[in-house]
């Protein structure tokens, strides 16, 4: 019996599937490493399809995605500079700062995700609730 797992197959919204697709577009970007890029294009060659057989881009959607990879960048670009913070051992203003704008881009992000979900009329929408701040 092989510890291999099969092809996995489900249905997720309209939203996470483009995040996902932002997310992996970034790491082609900023990721070096020969092998981890195969597996990261074997993936994002795997979101693109069912992308591209799924999701008509409309001016709309096109703006959205935007919208969502830039949300995604900073976020990437926030996380690195914790973990420079961390290795530092810098816990004060900035880091403080920089957590802050982890879940202030969330929320940016959650709401783009549910705008997308609402233009494609996604079947399976992602809830999100947080305390109000």
């Amino acid at each position: 019996m092989s510890n291999k797992s099969k092809k996995i197959l489900t249905e997720i919204s309209a939203g996470e599937l483009l995040d996902k697709i932002s997310i992996l577009e970034i790491k082609l970007i900023k990721i070096n490493d020969k092998k981890d890029l195969l597996e990261i294009n074997k993936e994002y060659n795997s979101l693109k399809e069912t992308q591209d057989t799924n999701i008509k881009l409309t001016k709309n959607l096109e703006n959205l995605i935007n919208q969502l990879k830039e949300v995604n960048l900073k976020l990437w670009d926030i996380e690195d500079n914790k973990r420079i913070c961390e290795k530092n051992k810098d816990f004060g203003k900035v880091f403080v700062d920089l957590s802050r704008n982890v879940y202030l881009n969330n929320d940016k992000r959650a709401k783009i995700k549910s705008e997308i979900n609402k233009l494609l009329g996604s079947n399976i929408k992602e809830v999100k609730q947080y305390v109000n701040y």
